[in-house]
Order: C-alpha cells, then structure tokens, then sequence
C-alpha cells in the first residue's frame, strides 16, 4: 500500500479549517526540494509546464487556465474584475462568502437567497434573484460550510440556462472527494458555456494549502479578463507551489491515498453520530456539519477543552463543523466528543 509521513499528535490537533493531514505527498516535497535549485530565478517556467498539464487533463489548451495563489485569490479576482462599478453577485448563503465580501468592498452588492430546507444550494431561489443587474453568479458545489453536493443534473442544467449569459463561477474546491469526484465537475461544459468558470485547488485532496495554489478554467476571453487584473502579472505562486502541484497531479496513488483515508475518516464521525443520535448533513467534503443539540455544552468549547480545534458560524446557530484529520485524530476526537453527548 501507499506510505506516508503523518504528523505527530502532540500539541492541539486541528479539525477547524478542512485541511488535509496526509499532505503533501512525498513527490510533492521532493519537487519542492529540487525547485529550490532555480528559486533564483522567476517561476515562469513552472507555471506554464503545470497550466500545460492542467490543460492537457481537462482536454482544453493553457489559455484555458489560469494559476494563482489558491481559490481564494482566484475568488478575489473574479470578484474584482465582475464586480467593479457595482451591480449584484447572486449567490446562496450561506456559502464560501470570500468573493461576495470582496465585491461588496469594491461596491457591489450581494445579492443573497438562503438554501433551502434541507441545507441544499438553492438553485430554484436563485433562478429567481438573477436579472438586469446580476455581474455575477457564484455556486460552490460541494457547499462549505455544509458538505452538501448539488444532483449533477440540476447543476448541468443550471449552467446551461446561465452560463452563456452570466459568468457564473463554480467553486470546485472539494470536488475529488464528492460522489462523483471530478466527473461531477462542470468543466466539461466550458466549450458551450461561454462564462462558465470553473475554480480548483490543490488545498484539499492534494494537501498543499500551506503552499497557496489554485486554478481556474474558462474560455481564454475570461480567463484573459481575470488575468488582466492578476497584479502579479501572472507570478503570484512559486516556483516550489507549482512544482509541488505538479507532482501531486502526476501522483495518483497519493490521490487514492488521500481521498480514501479522508473518506475513511469521515464514515467513523458518521457511524459515531448515528450511534449517539447526532443530526449530520450527508457531507461530500472533507468536513461534517453537526447539529449542536444532543451536546450538553457548545462544542466547539468543550473541543477547546480537549485541546481539539472545531468550527461554528454566528449565522448558523446550534450547528458545528468538524473537518476529517488523519483517523488516529477523529478517534481522538470522537472519544472527546462522547464526554459531552446526552445519553
């Protein structure tokens, strides 16, 4: 089987931020390490040999693709470039709110409708706030903060009534580690989608979100436009993020590993809510959303306690999130949490 260095686990162990505890993998480091070589020099080169691969998988070209300093930057910019002089972002709530936050710096004006009732992305309510003075449309499939991935046939045809009119950005941050992994994605429909854009990281299933390196893939007007406004004229990774993603990519048995390990992990929490009566969203992630009731504390507090880091959101009362460390880490986990469950 596939080997790896794991983290040590002393000191607090970190489920608060949807991290991969198995990255990256070893190809990626001695990548990293070999970079260095030439970190005298610009990082050109690295990011055309890996935009050349990104392409050569998705079956588009490299004008087709835009690297930058992870989805974050990659949100940022599309933000700047669709929201400057106002207008609305349509997008659910709550999501991954960084693009519609940046816009709304610039001037733009979020126009927001909350998922449904069962914590889906609601695209039916979105279908109804897009209009004259939408820039932008924003989808993050699977969602963040809850895990939940939209039927690829409802998203497809979303797209479809969209895409050729509105950007629409599709936030695949998690989209190896959903059901249907990367043949879920909706790059697919780049070529008929004229404003499709489609945002990819190497955070997660990759294990690279300390090194800060993502992708964008749209039709070459689109990714032009957002590269204009990249400020680091095209260099904002380096030398040693790319290499380190390109490794990565051409490392499908850390893919497996990873990917396998993380849903191994998350299939421990569930078994152990459903045991203990715990309310969960069936997560597509690398993360579960939890309803806080059968606790007899907050637990993000108790967890605090334990020496364990979890999330919660003001603007979700009574529900936490868990991210999936290695599974040494939720057995530590869940043996803490069980302190504070009702019996």
């Amino acid at each position: 089987g596939y080997t790896q260095q794991l983290p040590d686990l002393t000191g607090k162990i970190r489920l608060n931020s949807n991290e991969n505890p198995y990255g990256p993998s070893e190809n990626s480091k001695k990548a990293m390490m070999d970079s260095m070589a030439e970190a005298n020099r610009y990082p050109r080169d690295f990011i055309t040999k890996l935009k050349e691969e990104i392409a050569t998988r998705e079956a588009l070209t490299p004008e087709h693709v835009l690297i930058a300093a992870g989805s974050t930057e990659l949100l940022g910019l599309a933000g700047l470039t669709f929201g400057l002089g106002g207008g609305e972002l349509a997008a659910c709530h709550p999501t991954f709110d960084f693009m519609m936050v940046f816009a709304e710096g610039l001037g733009c004006t979020w126009a927001r409708t909350p998922l449904d009732k069962k914590f889906q992305y609601d695209l039916h309510a979105l279908d109804k706030i897009i209009g004259p003075k939408t820039k932008l449309i924003f989808v993050c499939n699977p969602n963040n903060p809850t895990g939940i991935e939209i039927p690829y046939p409802r998203l497809k045809s979303f797209c479809g009534a969209h895409g050729t009119k509105y950007p629409l950005f599709v936030d695949e941050a998690y989209i190896e580690l959903s059901n249907g992994g990367r043949k879920g994605s909706m790059a697919g429909l780049i070529e008929q989608q004229p404003k499709l854009i489609i945002g990819r990281t190497f955070s997660k299933v990759h294990g690279l979100a300390g090194m800060r390196i993502g992708y964008a893939l749209a039709q070459p007007d689109m990714i032009k436009a957002m590269s204009n406004l990249q400020s680091t004229r095209g260099m904002s990774v380096s030398a040693l993020a790319a290499s380190a993603a390109l490794a990565s990519l051409k490392d499908p048995a850390f893919e497996d590993y990873s990917r396998g390990r993380i849903l191994e992990g998350r299939k421990m929490v569930n078994d152990a809510f459903d045991e203990w009566g715990v309310e969960y969203l069936e997560s597509s992630t690398n993360f579960v959303f939890f309803k806080n009731d059968k606790f007899v504390s907050d637990p993000v507090e108790a967890m605090a306690k334990e020496n364990i880091l979890i999330r919660s959101y003001d603007y979700v009362p009574g529900w936490s999130r868990v991210s999936i460390g290695t599974v040494e880490e939720m057995e530590m986990f869940l043996a803490a949490a069980k302190k504070y469950v009702v019996a």
